[in-house]
C-alpha cells in the first residue's frame, strides 16, 4: 500500500502537521490554509477528492457525515477520530507521534481507516 496522506481538521493546529512532516508523514493542516472556515461537509468532500485521511476531534459531526457519504456511495479514504481525553489538543508532539504510528499500521495493512478508527496514544 502507498503511504497514507492525512488532512488535519481545522481545530488541529498547523504545528501538528509540521511535526508529522518531520517524521516523514504527509499531513496537511486545514488551520491557516485556504480550506479554513469551510463547512464540514464541503471539507470532507474535498478530503475525499484529495484521497486524504481526515483526522478530527470533531467526532460528533463527522461520524454522521461519514454515514451519509457512504450511503451516497462515496469511497472514503479514511476517518480518524481523536478524543481530547486521550490526546489533548495541546499535545502537539503526542498527536504527531500517534498519527505516525497509525500511518505505519495503515501502510502495513494492519489497520483499515475507511470505516473510521479511533486514534490511541499507544
Amino acid at each position: 500500500m502507498s503511504k497514507p496522506k492525512f488532512l488535519l481538521d481545522e481545530h488541529i493546529g498547523r504545528r501538528v502537521a509540521e511535526e508529522a512532516a518531520k517524521r516523514g508523514i504527509d499531513a496537511y493542516g486545514v488551520d491557516g490554509s485556504e480550506l479554513a472556515g469551510l463547512d464540514d461537509l464541503v471539507l470532507f468532500r474535498r478530503d475525499i477528492a484529495d484521497q486524504r485521511i481526515l483526522v478530527t476531534y470533531n467526532n460528533g459531526d463527522f461520524a454522521p457525515l461519514m454515514t451519509d457519504l457512504l450511503r451516497e456511495g462515496a469511497t472514503i479514504p479514511g476517518l480518524v477520530f481523536v478524543n481530547v481525553d486521550t490526546i489533548p489538543t495541546s499535545d502537539v508532539s503526542g498527536l504527531a507521534r500517534a498519527i505516525g504510528r497509525l500511518a505505519a499500521r495503515i501502510e502495513a495493512r494492519e489497520v483499515d481507516p475507511t470505516g473510521g478508527v479511533f486514534l490511541g496514544r499507544a
